[in-house]
């Protein structure tokens, strides 16, 4: 696959952002802490010297994208990129860590791993996000990448989430059934719940942006006691993809490259 060095200018969405793959150990670093201050490994104002780097042995064969504010050099998101080159010499994927991924053999040499999404707490605001997906856009299209697969997190810590409801609503309306389903290897007990009335449950923002993008889940969740969270197995044929928001997030990206 060919590395993308740049993907935006800061003006395409706003003046003090800018997006690009790190091309350096420091920049990778700059990621790593985020993901420690996002996934709440450490407390909110910690002095970025003080963070210890959330980071795992997939890093290092990973690509990794990253938000920053061009005044600063704060890294405000991140999103790591896993294709099949990068996995092979990891030994595997991240998501084949939670989950027996045996049935998607047919798939591997076309699959991308997406994974470790996060955005700073006090950028959650859409701007960070969109520059991230517009980004993404260009590498998936540009490389014809044609599956994504992935963990989507519910926080098993946040009471406004009912991991019960998420999973009979994913049961019910985004199941893949082309796809034999793929096995936890920490399996997370759910029981049908439906919600009331009918209506969507609460979804964590990134499951619910990948189910607008049409992706499917591809079985039971598993637990991951370190995050504390129940990670459903998301898989996403690009070529297959609707809505709206795909013309939101897959629209011409502009040419006015810069390097990180």
């Amino acid at each position: 696959m060919t590395p993308l060095n740049a993907v935006l200018s800061p003006e395409s969405v706003h003046s003090t952002l800018s997006v690009g793959w790190a091309s350096t150990p420091a920049e990778i670093l700059l990621a790593q802490k985020l993901r420690a201050l996002a996934f709440g490994f450490c407390p909110p104002g910690t002095p970025e010297e003080d963070i210890v780097p959330e980071c795992d042995q997939f890093d290092a064969f990973a690509r990794h994208l990253i938000v920053t504010d061009t005044r600063t050099g704060q890294c405000l998101g991140t999103y790591r990129l896993l294709d099949p080159e990068g996995a092979k010499k990891a030994g595997g994927t991240y998501t084949e860590t939670e989950f027996d991924l045996a049935p998607l053999a047919p798939y591997r040499a076309r699959m991308v791993e997406l994974g470790r999404s996060c955005v700073h707490p006090d950028y959650r605001q859409g701007g960070v996000i969109t520059l991230l997906w517009s980004a993404l856009a260009r590498t998936l299209l540009t490389e014809r990448v044609e599956f994504l697969i992935g963990c989507a997190s519910v926080d098993l810590t946040d009471p406004a989430l009912d991991p019960d409801r998420i999973w009979t609503y994913l049961r019910n309306r985004a199941w893949e059934g082309a796809i034999d389903p793929v096995t936890p290897y920490r399996p997370f007990p759910c029981v049908r719940r439906d919600s009331e009335n009918g209506a969507i449950p609460a979804l964590p923002p990134l499951l619910k942006g990948y189910l607008r993008l049409g992706a499917r889940c591809l079985g039971n969740p598993s637990h991951d006691p370190v995050f504390k969270t129940a990670d459903f197995p998301v898989w996403l044929p690009i070529f297959s993809m609707k809505g709206r928001y795909v013309r939101h997030f897959f629209r011409h990206v502009p040419e006015n490259d810069r390097s990180l």
